[in-house]
């Protein structure tokens, strides 16, 4: 993430609305949508408005299953956005120590 500060805004028709965390997240539960901006880089924050604009779809579609309704409505899982870069080996070093890979090096 980026040094700067996080800001969160619920979407009113074509404007932004600058909140609080906490009016973020009811936002989510209710199913508006939202942008976090606080994003690395243009090309994650192009992803992320990309993935929120098809949670609003799925969400506005009545045949989409309850259980992944709630997990549309979760702002735990709606801003967490990583884009992996596959040739990044950094990324790799990073997530070759968790503790998961860790446990399956031990048992070879």
């Amino acid at each position: 993430m980026s040094k700067n500060l996080p800001y969160w805004f619920i979407r009113e028709g074509d404007k932004l609305i600058q909140c609080s965390k906490t009016d973020f997240d009811q936002a989510i539960r209710e199913g508006k949508s939202v942008k976090y901006r606080s994003y690395v880089d243009k090309r994650t924050d192009r992803i992320a408005e990309a993935l929120e604009a098809s949670r609003i779809v799925l969400l506005n579609d009545p045949s989409t299953p309850t259980r992944f309704r709630q997990v549309l409505t979760d702002p735990v899982k709606v801003i967490q956005v990583q884009v992996i870069d596959v040739n990044d080996p950094e990324f790799w070093n990073k997530e070759a120590r968790l503790p998961k890979y860790q446990t399956a090096l031990k048992e070879k």
